[in-house]
């Protein structure tokens, strides 16, 4: 087939498509959006909860949107492949739903940094591309599938903590940047005490001067309560300007 007459076909091909979509009426159409946007809330809230109690980038919002969208290009790609099936114009419903794949990598690569060896953000990345593929499942009509997952994905983020502290224990691995106005090694001599006398252990510690400041990346392992009272301590010691967790 050559240029003129593809583009005649894809041209006659959007006329009818367009024609039969706007006959559709609101009942209809609310018939098939409304119970994928509502699971869409549901189970993008469930995961987003998660996250924003953790204080995460990718929280409530940002995750609802994601099985949103999915849920969307999906029941679209769909409703447009089955709409003229009947005529013989056939299409793969998989075609742009596909596209969801490879374009959350990009949302999801740009959560991901990398920083002083430390990579952060791996989480968010991954829990945003299993919320997309939420948002396929309930596209396809399967809310079931959507839920059950939704809720394995909250028990896997809860309870990797909880296995984290109770059975790695001092095993995990925390890098804290702190800058410090500290002439005199003072403060220095407090952050020390301060990793004794929380009971983490001491891996790497290196200076680097910023201005009047001196920042301090530290890196050290313990329990994850531990490294929180590590971080009150810090804002309570006189001389240091900022904690910033890695």
């Amino acid at each position: 087939m050559g240029i003129a007459p593809r583009a005649t076909f894809i041209l006659k091909y959007y006329i009818r498509m367009t024609t039969h979509l706007s006959q559709l009426g609101f009942l209809e159409l609310f018939h098939y959006f409304g119970p994928k946007i509502f699971f869409s809330l549901l189970c993008g809230g469930m995961v987003g909860l998660e996250r924003e109690l953790k204080n995460k980038p990718a929280g409530i919002k940002t995750n609802i949107l994601i099985c949103l969208g999915s849920a969307l290009y999906t029941s679209i790609s769909i409703l447009i492949s089955t709409s003229h099936a009947q005529n013989g114009y056939y299409a793969d419903p998989a075609r742009l739903a596909a596209q969801i794949v490879s374009g959350i990598g990009f949302l999801g690569g740009g959560t991901i940094i990398q920083s002083r060896g430390t990579i952060l953000g791996l989480t968010t990345a991954a829990t945003i591309w299993v919320v997309a593929a939420l948002g396929v499942c309930i596209g396809i009509g399967r809310a079931d599938i959507a839920i059950i997952c939704s809720i394995t994905v909250v028990v896997v983020l809860v309870g990797t903590n909880y296995f984290e502290d109770r059975v790695l224990g001092r095993s995990l691995a925390f890098a804290t940047e702190v800058a410090v106005n500290d002439p005199d090694g003072k403060v220095r001599f407090s952050i020390n005490a301060a990793l004794t006398r929380n009971d983490l252990i001491l891996e790497d510690f290196d200076i680097e001067t910023k201005g009047t400041l001196s920042v301090l990346n530290i890196k050290y392992r313990g329990h994850r309560a531990d490294h929180k009272k590590f971080i009150l301590d810090l804002w309570s010691t006189p001389g240091i300007a900022e904690v910033k967790q890695n």
